[in-house]
């Protein structure tokens, strides 16, 4: 089976590229626009450096692929309010490209499209978990242009041209990440505290989320290559809320270093969700998924592994 994977150099996309290799039951082709970020650890890899927003380059990628993995996304819930126009352009016109590209080259694709299981719900009044089909509300560009994609997928999928499931993925950690990056809690937080750095926190330190550790994450990605139906869309999540101070709390706990912060309000921070838990038991009942490590436990050895490092 010829898997082609599209952000796969990204923080999701080189995660779940090493696991699949690791897994060896596919052939994978990786879509990338800059040829300095490839993976070069697995020579069997087949590379595709284009721009999405090319009907030339996506049909060059498609033609070689039966199943797409789509984890591109440009900007953060953060960062995508600051410029609408270019949040469009960066992502949703490349997103429209590829559709219309599937539909004129007449192949049909499985598309495994990566939502926001933390962006693009409402509010929940009674802090009960968010099941698929409760109301989505985004508060910023970034959920707003995941729900769309959603539904031009939903519309493709309607008129047969695809087939596709959408993971809606709470907040993933399991590796170290730039410590300039403005999403990405746990590994943020880590790599600074390797240099020492202060973290700084923006809007409500109480804000609560559901953390998915990489590998249950992949593993979903695994068994939704497999499920074919015509459109389902899963929630992929642990289940459980933490807020940042949980975080913060556990990282000290595990690390005995006290965390350097630095509290920074922004305008588009305060507009962030301040309580997101997903209800996973459709992924369970349908797809037989449930995550096997805790945040305490995949928490404890990414701390472990940091302490090494220092």
């Amino acid at each position: 089976m010829n898997i082609g994977i599209i952000g796969a150099t990204g923080f999701l996309g080189s995660y779940l590229l090493d696991y699949l290799c690791r897994i060896n039951k596919y052939n994978i082709h990786g879509f990338s626009r800059n040829p300095m970020s490839l993976n070069k650890k697995n020579s069997n890899i087949n590379w595709i450096i284009g721009n999405l927003s090319s009907e030339y380059d996506c049909k060059e990628f498609i033609k070689n692929v039966d199943i797409i993995i789509h984890l591109a996304h440009t900007n953060t819930p953060l960062t995508s309010n600051n410029d609408v126009i270019s949040d469009v352009n960066l992502n949703l016109i490349p997103m429209v490209t590829l559709l219309e590209t599937i539909k004129k080259y007449g192949k049909k694709i499985h598309l495994v499209y990566v939502s926001s299981g933390g962006a693009i719900y409402g509010q929940s009044a009674d802090k009960t978990p968010f099941k698929e089909f409760d109301l989505c509300l985004p508060k910023s560009s970034y959920g707003i242009q995941k729900l769309v994609a959603e539904n031009y997928i939903r519309l493709w999928a309607e008129k047969s041209l695809l087939t596709s499931t959408i993971l809606r993925i709470s907040n993933p950690y399991g590796i170290l990440l730039p410590t300039d990056r403005k999403q990405g809690l746990i590994g943020v937080v880590l790599s600074k505290l390797l240099k020492n750095d202060s973290q700084q926190i923006y809007g409500d330190s109480n804000n609560i989320r559901d953390y998915i550790h990489l590998e249950d994450m992949s593993k979903a990605f695994e068994l939704a290559i497999e499920f074919q139906n015509d459109y389902e869309i899963f929630n992929i999540g642990s289940g459980k809320g933490y807020s940042v101070n949980d975080i913060f709390s556990l990282i000290e706990q595990f690390t005995s270093i006290e965390i350097k912060k630095n509290y920074i309000e922004l305008d588009n921070s305060n507009k962030l969700t301040d309580w997101v838990v997903l209800d996973t038991s459709k992924a369970e009942k349908i797809l037989n998924w449930t995550p096997s490590i805790s945040l305490e436990t995949g928490l404890k050895t990414l701390c472990d592994e940091v302490m090494l490092k220092r």
